[in-house]
C-alpha cells in the first residue's frame, strides 16, 4: 500500500471509532499541557530573572545579617524582614569602605510604619537609605517624575510606581503631595518609573526616607549605630570576588568570629546567579518528573485503545493480509493510527495550554512561548502515539490470515 493510502484507511478507520478516539486522546491532551504550561512558565521565570539579574551587575554587592537558624537575610531585590542572629554596625560601613575598589556604600534601615494620605491609613514597609544608593542602582530604580532626595535632606520621601499609585486606592500620591508616616509630615520628592517584571512586585511597592530620618523612625527596634543592609558598588574594574575576601576579614574581626562562624552575609552576583540556578535546575527536574507521568498516562492509553482496535479488527486484518497486505503494510495502518491519535492530541493540548498561559499571564505569571516548544509539541505527541501503538500494531502485523478469518 501506498503512503497516502494508509494514512487514508487509517483516518477513516478512527471515524467509525471517533468516541474512543476522542476519549483517548484525553491523556495526550494533557500531557502536551504540561509540556507546554511548564515549559513556557520555566523559561519565561528564567527571563524574567535574568533580566534582574542584568540590573545587578558584577559591580554591585550586599551584605546583610545572617537569619536566624543559618539562613540567608536576602531575597534577590532587597533584605528579608525577620528574625537575625547577626547586626550589623556603622563600624562595618567604615570599614567596608576602606576596602580598595569600593566606590560607594549605601546603608539602610527598614520597618513597618503607619501611613496617612487624605485621611486614610495604611501599614506599610519603608526604607530609610542613603541617597547614594540611588546612584548606585540607576538602572534599575529610574525616576518617572521629580528627583531623589539629597544626603542632607530630611522629611522627604521618594515612592516606587505602585507604592504612589495603589497604596490609598483612587487616591494616588503625586510629587508635592504630603505623606504622613508615623505622625510625621513627609513631602513626595520623587516617583520612580514602574520596573513592571512579575519579579519586581516588591520594589514597585518601595517607599524609601532618609537615612537618619529612617533611623528615628525605628529606634526603639535598632541597637545604637546599628545598620540593617549595607548596599555596595564597586569600582571600574573590579568585582564582588576581587574584594569579598577582604570585606569578609574586615567584618569578621569587627563582629569577633571566625569566617566559618560568620553572622552576616556577603552578597554577589555569583552567588546569586549559583542560588538562582540551583532552584531552577530542581523545578525543571521537578517539573519533568510530572511531565514523564503525564505522558506515561497518555501512552498507555493510546496502546490499551489500539489492542482494542487489534481485537475487534481481526477478520478485517484477516481480509486485508487475503487481498496481498504484507505485514509492513499492516505494522503502518495501525502506527498511522496511533500517530494520528498522538498528533490530535497534541493540537488540542497546544490550544488549551496556550489558552492557560494566557490567563496566567493575566495574573502577572511570566511565561515564554517559544517556536521550538510548540514544534516540540507536536512532535512530541506524535511521537508517543507512534510508540504506544507499536506493540498493538506489530500483533496485528503477526496475525495468521487464516486464524484471523476464522475468528468470530
Amino acid at each position: 500500500m501506498k503512503t497516502d493510502e494508509v494514512v487514508k484507511y487509517a483516518w477513516r478507520s478512527l471515524r467509525t471509532t471517533s468516541l474512543r478516539s476522542y476519549l483517548t486522546i484525553i491523556g495526550i491532551v494533557i500531557g502536551v499541557i504540561a509540556v507546554v504550561v511548564i515549559t513556557s512558565v520555566s523559561e519565561g521565570v528564567q527571563r524574567e530573572i535574568n533580566t534582574q539579574l542584568a540590573a545587578f551587575g558584577t559591580d554591585k554587592m550586599f551584605v546583610v545579617p545572617s537569619m536566624a537558624g543559618g539562613g540567608r537575610g536576602f531575597g534577590g531585590g532587597g533584605p528579608i524582614q525577620g528574625a537575625t542572629q547577626g547586626k550589623l554596625f556603622e563600624r562595618d560601613v567604615s570599614s567596608i569602605e576602606s576596602v580598595n575598589g569600593v566606590k560607594s556604600v549605601a546603608r539602610a534601615v527598614y520597618g513597618r510604619a503607619s501611613l496617612g494620605f487624605k485621611g486614610k491609613q495604611v501599614t506599610a514597609t519603608i526604607f530609610g537609605m542613603d541617597s547614594v544608593f540611588f546612584g548606585q542602582w540607576g538602572n534599575y530604580v529610574e525616576l518617572e517624575t521629580g528627583r531623589t532626595y539629597t544626603e542632607n535632606e530630611h522629611r522627604v520621601v521618594v515612592l516606587g510606581n505602585d507604592a504612589a499609585k495603589k497604596t490609598f486606592g483612587k487616591d494616588e500620591l503625586g510629587v508635592g503631595n504630603i505623606l504622613v508616616i508615623n505622625g510625621k509630615d513627609y513631602r513626595v520628592v520623587g516617583i520612580l518609573k514602574k520596573i513592571g517584571t512579575s519579579l519586581s512586585a516588591a520594589d514597585d511597592s518601595s517607599i524609601y526616607i532618609p537615612f537618619d530620618d529612617g533611623k528615628e523612625e525605628f529606634a526603639s527596634q535598632l541597637s545604637k549605630n546599628e545598620v540593617q543592609f549595607i548596599s555596595i558598588q564597586l569600582a571600574d574594574g573590579f568585582t564582588g570576588s576581587d574584594v569579598q575576601g577582604e570585606i569578609e576579614q574586615k567584618l569578621a574581626s569587627n563582629h569577633k568570629v571566625k569566617l566559618d562562624d560568620e553572622d552576616f552575609m556577603v552578597v554577589t552576583s555569583d552567588y546569586i546567579n549559583q542560588t538562582i540556578g540551583a532552584l531552577l535546575s530542581t523545578l525543571a527536574i521537578f517539573l519533568f518528573a510530572i511531565t514523564l507521568i503525564a505522558t506515561f498516562v497518555g501512552g498507555i492509553g493510546i496502546m490499551n485503545t489500539m489492542f482494542m482496535g487489534v481485537l475487534e479488527r481481526v477478520q478485517e486484518i484477516g481480509i486485508l493480509k487475503a487481498v496481498g497486505a504484507a505485514e509492513r503494510d499492516i505494522l503502518m495502518i495501525f502506527i498511522t493510527e496511533s500517530g494520528i491519535l498522538g498528533f490530535i492530541g497534541g493540537v488540542m493540548g497546544l490550544v488549551v495550554g496556550v489558552l492557560i498561559l494566557l490567563v496566567l499571564g493575566a495574573f502577572g505569571v511570566p511565561y515564554w512561548l517559544r517556536l521550538r516548544i510548540i514544534l516540540f509539541a507536536f512532535v512530541f505527541s506524535a511521537l508517543v502515539g507512534i510508540v504506544a501503538g507499536f506493540i498493538p500494531a506489530r500483533q496485528a502485523a503477526k496475525m495468521d490470515p487464516v486464524d484471523a478469518l476464522r475468528y468470530e
